[in-house]
């Protein structure tokens, strides 16, 4: 376990914590520990998992935020899983390297009016858990190819875009469950040009997703 103050992190959301998060996700020893604090980020952090292969940021009970203090997302998920969902499709270094990224128990908050939150590009298995993602665009951005993706007891909550956005996907096996999905004004959850297999949705609260909470008129 890596903890961003081993690697400079301040935390007191004021200073410039990006190169400290940075340099723990890719020299760490995999499992990034975010402490108890405010950490602002001025650029994306990339989990480039076949560079730096199997990586988790983990925060400790929500205590924890990254202010995305930059347009773009604060958490790039980056994988180069080509394949299906088939395990016979899975190259061995993709399953040894880059399987179940996992980010987990912390809360993204947007400080510029094009900050997002997550995007997530030809990973397999991510794993999204106990985070709340607030005031962003787009909390969760999909694009070009996943597979058996869970979002999971998630608070996605007062975002100017998309809760959760499957854009020009191709995915195969995807979760989202015991999630509160709120006053995204854009939609809840949206998918638009791609192609969908298996999609469950379960135990979800997904509501108010249009212009009001943000004082637009329709």
């Amino acid at each position: 376990m890596s903890s961003l103050h081993e690697f400079g992190a301040v935390g007191d959301g004021i200073a410039d914590d990006t190169d400290a998060f940075q340099h723990a996700l890719e020299n760490g020893d995999g499992l990034v520990e975010i402490p108890r604090g405010d950490y602002r980020l001025t650029r994306t952090l990339v989990v480039d998992l076949a560079r730096h292969q199997r990586r988790a940021v983990h925060g400790q009970g929500g205590l924890a935020k990254l202010i995305v203090a930059h347009a773009g997302p604060a958490i790039v998920l980056k994988g180069t899983h080509g394949g299906s969902a088939d395990p016979a499709s899975f190259k061995p270094d993709v399953w040894e390297n880059e399987r179940m990224p996992t980010l987990s128990g912390f809360e993204i908050e947007g400080d510029h009016p094009e900050a997002d939150g997550i995007e997530i590009i030809g990973a397999v298995q991510p794993t999204l858990t106990g985070l709340l993602i607030r005031r962003v665009r787009t909390a969760v951005h999909v694009t070009e190819r996943a597979r058996n993706l869970i979002i999971s007891h998630c608070h996605i909550y007062h975002n100017t875009g998309i809760g959760v956005h499957f854009d020009r996907l191709n995915l195969h096996q995807a979760i989202i469950n015991n999630s509160h999905i709120s006053y995204c004004r854009l939609g809840g959850i949206r998918v638009e040009k791609s192609e969908i297999r298996n999609f469950q949705m379960c135990g979800n609260d997904i509501e108010y997703n249009n212009n009001r909470a943000h004082g637009i008129p329709d």
